[in-house]
């Protein structure tokens, strides 16, 4: 069997999340914040892609491209983050505009914007003090719905396969 290295993925899904950290903690505001955290999405789906793609020849049964079990966790924490990152410029380019109910300041902004994303990723509703206010924000969280199916479709898939 041969061994792959999941470095790429490893950098490429934890390299976006310490770039959006340091960018708070150095406290960078306006575009350059959006711009970094749209960078940071772009990198994630980036990831996401090349994951997915390694993925569905790995159950298609090649052997080169044979991964560990628990590299569709990798695929988890892509898309929760790619949709945080896209959620948070978003909302740093035109406050309360899209999304409602989200904090003013940066920091807590990046944290409510995980929270929507994780609410999307698993189906369940935002708390109502959350409101998506634009058609493009509703349909963003049912695009990372449809994608979290999918992205369970496929979750499922590689377990069954690798027994």
């Amino acid at each position: 069997m041969p061994q792959r290295s999941l470095l790429f993925y490893t950098l490429t899904s934890v390299l976006p999340l310490v770039a959006i950290a340091a960018a708070l903690l150095l406290s960078v505001h306006g575009s350059m914040l959006s711009g970094i955290a749209i960078r940071c999405a772009l990198v994630s789906l980036a990831g996401f892609g090349m994951l997915l793609y390694d993925l569905t020849y790995d159950i298609a049964g090649y052997p080169e491209y044979k991964l560990p079990i628990w590299s569709v966790f990798y695929l988890l924490v892509y898309l929760i983050s790619g949709f945080t990152f896209v959620i948070f410029a978003l909302h740093t380019n035109s406050p309360g505009t899209l999304f409602g109910g989200m904090a003013t300041t940066d920091k807590a902004a990046f944290l409510d914007a995980l929270y929507i994303s994780m609410s999307n990723y698993i189906g369940v509703a935002p708390d109502s003090s959350f409101s998506f206010r634009t058609q493009s924000a509703r349909f963003l969280a049912v695009g990372q719905g449809l994608l979290s199916m999918f992205l369970n479709i496929v979750i499922i898939t590689k377990f069954v396969s690798s027994f």
